[in-house]
C-alpha cells in the first residue's frame, strides 16, 4: 500500500475533516469515498445509499422534505405534449 500526502490550506483541511466526521468515518476513508468514482475505482459492490445520504439527514425541516419529494415527483410525469 502506499501513501498519499496532499497540501491543503487550513480551511480545506477542516472541512474534510468535517465531512469525515458527519459521515461517521476517518478522512482517509472519506477521501478514498470520494475519489474511488471519479477514479473508476470502484469495490464491486452496491452503494450504500443510506451511507451517502447520511450527512442530509436532520438537515431540511419536514416542510421542505415534503417540497422536494413533491419537485422528484413532479419529474415522473409524462408530458403528453412533448412527444407529439
Amino acid at each position: 500500500m502506499t501513501t498519499v500526502t496532499i497540501h491543503a490550506e487550513d480551511a480545506f483541511a477542516a472541512a474534510l475533516r468535517a465531512y469525515a466526521e458527519r459521515l461517521g468515518k476517518s478522512v482517509n476513508q472519506a477521501v478514498k469515498d470520494l475519489l474511488s468514482p471519479v477514479l473508476g475505482l470502484h469495490s464491486g459492490h452496491a452503494p450504500n445509499r443510506v451511507n451517502q445520504w447520511k450527512a442530509v439527514y436532520g438537515c431540511i425541516s419536514k416542510k421542505e422534505s415534503a417540497f422536494v419529494r413533491k419537485t422528484i415527483a413532479s419529474q415522473h410525469v409524462i408530458d403528453e405534449e412533448m412527444w407529439r
